[in-house]
């Protein structure tokens, strides 16, 4: 299992919180201790920005009483997993798990979330299972887990390696999306949404340890320090030992200032006792929104959901006709707002509309008799808006959202192009931060498969002058780097592979520095390009491959054929490429041996060669023009 590097930004891959807590409870106490490394610390430092933003928007939604009209849009769903013996006895009560949705949505309403149940109930009979073992879920994960919905599963014990007794725990690394329960804890209180916090990212009160916190009383570290959220007390860590049976804090510990704690008792991520814990804070029930819009969003069950798929979502041109498809069949209503200025536009299933020029953010809420869900794509339609001068390094974006970029996890399975600062989340692959402190865009290989595809689209670049390329940064380390493809897309479609692909690691070394290479585009002046790049996922996790400075040069002096280029040299293939010269009008070619003699020749067609049947060995390459020559040395 690989955990997320320290960064400042990204589209966040999401952490593994190994929770095993001890809450203490009204007539005893159970073992606790909470596991929360400083890698999972830093992984939310990285997406504090994105997290932010989302939290202003939500802080401006509650401030100015909108929370009322606000319909849930982030319906969540659930997948319960029941764990009996192998006879099909015991196993948590249905009305204990009504019960406690029931309570996790009466406690999430005012974060705008609804959890649901999604497709029933699958039953485990398997009394080895029964008394589980924390670290055995895994074979539960690969035979049952659901893709795309936060799988539950409760079972009549669990305990950890010193075989204490705990109450449950919280994977959501990568699409994991797992929460394990001990039943007696379902049906004792807050425990489920105790467990839910971590989830949506939330620590203990008193801090991501069992240590005396280092938050101070009077608040000045408060978000450096203990869970990193202001407005919920320095807590000194609760346990039975100084709450009473009345709520009250007894204790007496003093912050390194000296000044007395005053925790709250009440706050459902505290140690207090359950019967004790009733309430988030604001700033909690806002950052576990953020955290959902951040990292969560992809959750949708897969009978009931608002997901919809589109032909087309991007062209270059002013005007592009979209028809959009909603395939779940168990809805009733549809309700399109196409462009999301809070209009409803289309009833109908699949309807079909014209955009102009601009960038669009298109939102669907579907309906059947029980429930209704809301679900906004961001930027989702593209039209027009060409830039002739283009110059993108992703540091004036704040989050994945802000992109004029489209992205695109072409096999479905969890690969795709995400924004990121520093260090990627895998050890051991990607950039570090000394290479990279700002933007970036990467391909996450931890969590995809072999052979996966991810696809990262520009926008709209028109090529205004015939002596231009296109320049980028990039980076690929790694034991199983798979490769990065770079293709063009004009009036006419793609074209694949503009230049030779990148397979395999570029770097010698982590922290080198990123790489650069140029594209050619002279031969598409005056036309309006999109430029893809195409990651493919290699054979294991440690293979994050990232981009960066995408940069159009056009340069108004025409380039001399003294400036000439060939690429890649030693030739990888049959291929060779050519950068630099104004034109191949009237060129020609000659490749020669080291003694002179002419093994291949012939007329400048476009700006590749094709050596084949060359050997292996050193070759001269000679382009002749009419009132010059350029001779390179080439490798094969």
């Amino acid at each position: 299992m690989h955990i997320f590097k320290p960064t400042i930004y990204l589209l966040f891959t999401a952490v593994f919180l190994s929770f095993s807590y001890p809450v203490p409870s009204q007539n005893g106490t159970e073992t606790c201790g909470t596991v929360i490394t400083s890698e999972t610390l830093n992984s939310y430092k990285k997406i504090g920005p994105q997290l932010k933003k989302y939290e202003q928007s939500f802080n401006k939604m509650t401030s100015l009483g909108k929370k009322s009209q606000v319909k849930t849009i982030n319906a969540i769903p659930i997948k319960a997993h029941i764990i009996r013996q192998s006879n099909g006895v015991g196993g948590l009560c249905i009305s204990d798990l009504n019960s406690a949705i029931s309570t996790l949505n009466n406690l999430y309403a005012d974060a705008f979330m609804e959890f649901f149940l999604c497709d029933g109930i699958n039953y485990i009979d398997e009394s080895a299972l029964f008394h589980l073992k924390k670290g055995n879920e895994k074979n539960l994960m690969e035979n049952n887990n659901v893709s795309g919905v936060i799988n539950i599963y409760f079972t009549d014990y669990i305990e950890t390696n010193p075989d204490e007794s705990i109450c449950g725990y919280a994977n959501n690394e990568g699409r994991n999306d797992l929460i394990v329960m001990k039943n007696s804890c379902v049906s004792n209180g807050t425990s489920l949404a105790h467990e839910m916090g971590h989830f949506f990212s939330l620590l203990h009160t008193h801090g991501p340890d069992d240590a005396m916190t280092t938050e101070w009383v009077d608040g000045s570290n408060c978000d450096t320090d203990g869970d990193g959220i202001c407005d919920t007390p320095a807590d000194p860590k609760l346990t039975a030992k100084n709450v009473n049976n009345f709520c009250e804090y007894t204790g007496t510990a003093t912050d390194a200032h000296g000044d007395t704690y005053k925790p709250d008792t009440g706050n459902i991520m505290s140690y207090a006792m359950k019967g004790c814990r009733s309430h988030f804070s604001q700033q909690q029930l806002a950052r576990m929104y953020a955290f959902y819009q951040t990292a969560k969003s992809y959750l949708a069950c897969p009978t009931f959901n608002a997901n919809f798929t589109v032909d087309v979502n991007q062209t270059c041109e002013s005007e592009l006709t979209v028809h959009f498809q909603s395939s779940c069949k168990n809805i009733t209503k549809w309700e399109w707002d196409i462009d999301s200025d809070g209009i409803i536009d289309y009833t109908t299933q699949n309807p079909t509309h014209i955009f102009k020029s601009g960038m669009y953010d298109v939102s669907l809420t579907v309906s059947n008799k029980t429930k209704s869900l809301k679900k906004t794509y961001s930027k989702l339609i593209k039209v027009g808006n060409a830039m002739s001068l283009f110059d993108e390094d992703f540091d004036t974006v704040e989050t994945q959202n802000d992109l004029n970029w489209t992205t695109k996890d072409v096999t479905e399975n969890g690969y795709n192009w995400l924004l990121n600062a520093g260090k990627t989340p895998s050890d051991g692959t990607g950039p570090t931060l000394k290479n990279n402190a700002k933007n970036y865009m990467y391909a996450e290989a931890t969590g995809a498969k072999p052979g996966n595809v991810a696809e990262l689209l520009s926008p709209c670049i028109t090529i205004e002058n015939p002596n231009s390329e296109i320049t980028f940064s990039y980076h690929m380390f790694g034991n199983h780097v798979g490769a990065l493809h770079i293709d063009l897309k004009t009036d006419a479609g793609y074209i694949n592979d503009i230049i030779p692909a990148l397979i395999g690691g570029q770097q010698k070394n982590q922290e080198d520095a990123f790489l650069e290479t140029s594209i050619d585009v002279s031969d598409y002046a005056f036309q309006t390009i999109n430029l893809r790049f195409r990651a493919v996922r290699g054979l294991d996790w440690d293979g994050d491959i990232a981009i960066d400075n995408v940069l159009l040069k056009t340069i108004d002096v025409p380039i001399s054929d003294a400036a000439v280029k060939v690429f890649p040299n030693p030739i990888s293939g049959d291929i060779l490429y050519l950068s630099g010269m104004a034109s191949t009008e009237n060129r020609t070619y000659e490749i020669s041996n080291l003694a002179g003699k002419v093994l291949k020749y012939g007329m400048l067609t476009s700006r590749q060669i094709n050596v084949a049947p060359l050997t292996s060995g050193m070759y001269l390459l000679t382009i002749n023009s009419p009132n010059s020559k350029v001779t390179k040395k080439i490798i094969r």
